[in-house]
């Protein structure tokens, strides 16, 4: 069953029988587990892995002087400079005029959202995984912060989360009294960006802003913005008192906008859509209270949030971005043991109606939570798996729970409960039936390809190709219900990897050293490995490339490159150009040259969403007084950014009449990798004989003379183009359509409706309630796959021919086929579920459903 669009369009079933979840949802198994053993136990490596994923997301105009790889540059610089206006903003322009010099105060007509962390492989900075990342990375900090500092990686998490919170408080605009009055929860947009892959150095994709204000409060990101800055105030406080009381004071001010405004739930249509769909606020807002209470002492912000507790959640699903119940509920057990004078549970029994027999143990209900997990999720190997999408990610986020209700209920040592979790972690290190371990770069059998186009270095996530950086410490998305995974950068369900993954995991590796930590446990020293030159990560200038030929016995033919520009300088060039160079000496008749065949077959920059034009010219002589026959064709994008990335160009280069072609006495033909045709991605190996020129100075590969960058000449070999008529404007495609990389458009990086529709692991099957216009509701089944007409589990032409003969009355649809004909999600099965699904057929939209 294969998921349609992003997380959101697609429901997968999950029943439970007998109160025991059935976890299996693809067939087959896998190899006898490895013995635990046998599986390489070190938490504090683990714990100092775990934090470079947020280096390899970090996002902004001060990457370079925060971030610790080598191969991350400054990214969306112009997120500093959103045009304050309701095209670029979801602001009204008479809010904009009204405030315009809280939100633009130094005139320039932007507004100021730069900073903070992508989302995952994608670059969008979404609200709600972002605040629950950064609070949740705090919360990690603040319980077991012993473990970071006797590791000496108390330095590394504190830049993290400075980095996280320094966004929090610049994308919040007060007035003079210290009021808020707006807040940007989001950058960019998911349906924009995930139509591209590529580093994010070199973006310069629309990235619109997203304000919560008083006439649209959003309670959920408010406050779980302010609670990332309390526990942030907790963190620094002893520290760096000034920077901590400035966190306190916008958390208390964003609490205090959620108290004074109505409770809302956020607008999912604006800005998230179907990528991170919000269910609730009450969570955040309780959250949030605890720790500002536990920061200030102030029992108004108990009393505060007492209505909204819901005491019997925690069990009802995992702690992640859409569900901190389990979180809240630690707090106020937390509050309960340091502040008995407080006599907490009668308050919450009180304000909630209760009598005084009614369980109000806080922690019981966390117990009860970790129990289940311990019992009703298992699957044959051992692992406690309750979702597809991001199994790992609910895993190790019990994992954490269950380490700090140890702290707290077991005299800060482990019990049968933190057992469990170092078992699940071990299972999460390689002591799993696959043998795979799913922290990437941990030990040899970590997975190799997670879905993240700046470390992958690809042209696009269906490239098989080994991928250029480590993303060492991403959790990825994990096993599913039958221990099974699949290690593909494609796979944006077995391997996604994003910050709300990573959050509680980071917390967990520290708890287990903290508990389980041996001397035997090291981090890796001179961490992370250096990966390209000097100057900011790197100088060289390379390409990769491979060969088909298409040559007849008569002495014609055609050679066609597919070649990739290569850098690994995260400064963004934007003057480069690639010379092929090629000999005419086995030309009959050198006048000829006239009838050269030189056509682009595919060049990716013009498909993306800046679109811009490999220029391809020529022939050009190289040097006459060398080699009178060597000439050569060139690529140019000028104004195009190419940095710590690559971008394919295809190119045919020949004669397919009147004379001779030969590729093997070519220059940039030797030692070229070969393929069978144009469609081998991955078959690209370096090839220093196809040179590299920044406005037109040699800066990578080495030229048929032998001359190579470390000559910075500020002029290379004079050349003239011949006066022979070419055909370098000859453009005729002769690619089939899979050779048009389509960019990806399922790029995941929020979670799948089904986390945020189940309600409760013992109900047969979750459901949605939709309403159409007339006011008529339905309750649809989660395992509805919007689409699949004829209930194959697949999404093709055969769904849309049964839909058009639905449409026309030729056949009737049974109620399930219905409510998978309900592409447009509005209780109807008509002719625009027919549009709706052709159009996600040809690539027009990448949802169908509820997201649509």
């Amino acid at each position: 069953m294969k998921k349609i669009g992003k997380k959101g369009s697609m429901r997968f079933a999950a029943a439970a029988v007998g109160g025991v979840m059935l976890a299996g949802m693809l067939g087959g198994f896998a190899p006898e587990s490895a013995s635990a053993e046998a599986t390489d136990v070190d938490f504090a490596r683990a714990l100092q892995y775990s934090i470079y994923f947020y280096d390899a997301n970090m996002c902004g105009t001060d990457v370079l002087e925060n971030n610790r790889y080598d191969w991350r540059g400054n990214c969306h610089t112009y997120d500093a400079e959103v045009p304050l206006d309701s095209t670029h903003t979801n602001l009204s322009e008479s809010f904009i005029t009204q405030y315009k010099a809280i939100l633009d105060p130094d005139g320039d007509g932007c507004v100021n959202v730069e900073g903070g962390f992508h989302d995952a492989g994608d670059h969008v900075k979404f609200g709600m995984p972002e605040n629950y990342a950064a609070s949740t990375l705090g919360w990690g900090y603040y319980e077991f912060r012993d473990s970071y500092v006797k590791l000496g990686q108390d330095s590394h998490i504190e830049t993290i989360l400075r980095y996280f919170n320094d966004y929090l408080m610049r994308c919040t605009f007060r007035d003079e009294n210290g009021e808020v009055i707006a807040h940007c929860y989001q950058v960019g947009d998911g349906d924009i960006d995930h139509a591209y892959w590529n580093s994010p150095e070199i973006d310069d994709m629309d990235r619109p802003a997203f304000f919560l204000t008083g006439d649209k409060p959003q309670t959920d990101y408010v406050v779980s913005a302010a609670a990332s800055l309390a526990v942030n105030y907790l963190n620094f406080k002893d520290t760096d008192p000034d920077y901590a009381a400035k966190s306190l004071d916008y958390a208390k001010a964003l609490f205090s906008f959620a108290q004074s405004h109505e409770k809302q739930l956020s607008d999912n249509a604006d800005g998230p859509k179907g990528y991170y769909r919000s269910e609730k606020w009450q969570d955040d807002y309780v959250w949030a209270a605890a720790w500002l209470y536990i920061a200030t002492e102030d029992k108004s912000y108990l009393t505060d949030a007492m209505p909204y507790v819901d005491y019997y959640a925690p069990s009802g699903w995992a702690y992640c971005w859409n569900d901190v119940w389990s979180g809240a509920l630690t707090l106020l057990g937390e509050i309960d043991l340091a502040h008995p004078e407080l006599d907490l549970q009668n308050m919450y029994r009180t304000v909630q109606g209760k009598t005084q027999y009614e369980d109000a143990d806080f922690w019981l209900q966390i117990e009860k939570a970790i129990d289940k997990w311990m019992t009703a999720y298992t699957t044959p190997g051992g692992y406690a798996f309750l979702n597809q999408w991001g199994s790992a990610r609910y895993n190790t986020a019990m994992q954490y729970v269950t380490l700090v209700y140890d702290k707290y209920k077991n005299n800060n040592k482990p019990s049968a409960y933190s057992d469990w979790a170092k078992g699940q972690m071990e299972y999460l290190m390689g002591d799993n039936p696959m043998d795979r371990c799913y922290i990437v770069g941990y030990n040899e059998k970590s997975a190799q390809y997670p879905h993240h186009r700046a470390a992958s270095g690809l042209t696009k996530c269906e490239d098989t190709g080994k991928h250029r950086y480590v993303l060492y410490g991403a959790l990825v998305g994990g096993p599913d219900g039958q221990d099974k995974h699949v290690d593909t950068t494609a796979d944006y369900i077995y391997n996604e990897v994003t910050i709300d993954y990573n959050a509680a995991f980071v917390g967990a590796c520290a708890g287990l050293y903290a508990y389980y930590g041996t001397d035997d446990m090291h981090v890796t020293p001179d961490f992370p490995p250096k990966t390209g030159g000097a100057d900011q990560g790197g100088n060289d200038f390379w390409v990769d490339a491979y060969a088909v030929d298409d040559l007849r016995k008569t002495g014609e033919g055609v050679t066609k490159i597919t070649a990739l520009m290569r850098t690994d300088s995260v400064k963004p060039k934007t003057d480069l150009s690639m010379r092929y160079f090629f000999s005419i000496a086995e030309m009959e008749n050198k006048s000829n040259l006239s009838t050269l065949n030189i056509s682009e077959l595919y060049d990716q920059a013009s498909t993306e969403a800046a679109p811009a034009d490999g220029v391809l010219s020529g022939p050009y002589q190289y040097d006459a007084s060398y080699d009178p026959d060597i000439y050569y064709v060139e690529v140019k994008w000028d104004g195009y950014k190419i940095a710590n990335s690559n971008k394919k160009y295809q190119f045919a280069i020949g004669l397919y009449y009147g004379d001779n072609w030969d590729p093997s006495n070519d220059w940039s033909y030797e030692g070229i990798a070969k393929a069978a045709d144009t469609y081998q991605d991955g078959s690209e190996e370096r090839n220093d004989h196809i040179c590299v020129y920044s406005d037109g100075v040699l800066v990578g590969g080495i030229e048929p003379n032998g001359k190579k960058p470390e000559q910075t000449e500020e002029t290379t070999t004079t050349t003239t183009p011949t006066t022979t008529t070419t055909q370098a404007t000859t453009t005729t495609t002769t690619t089939s359509a899979s050779t048009v990389s389509t960019e990806e458009t399922t790029d995941s990086s929020a979670d799948n409706t089904t986390q945020t529709t189940q309600t409760t692991a013992t109900t047969t099957t979750a459901t949605t309630t939709a309403t159409s216009g007339n006011g008529e509701t339905t309750e649809t089944p989660a395992d509805v796959l919007y689409g699949d007409v004829n209930l194959d589990g697949d999404v093709d032409l055969a769904d849309a021919v049964l839909l058009n003969k639905a449409v026309a009355g030729a056949v009737e649809l049974s109620d399930l086929q219905k409510l998978c004909a309900d592409c447009k999600y509005d209780l109807v099965t008509d002719a625009n579920d027919s549009m709706e699904l052709l159009r996600f057929l040809v690539h027009l939209t990448n949802r169908l459903g509820p997201s649509a």
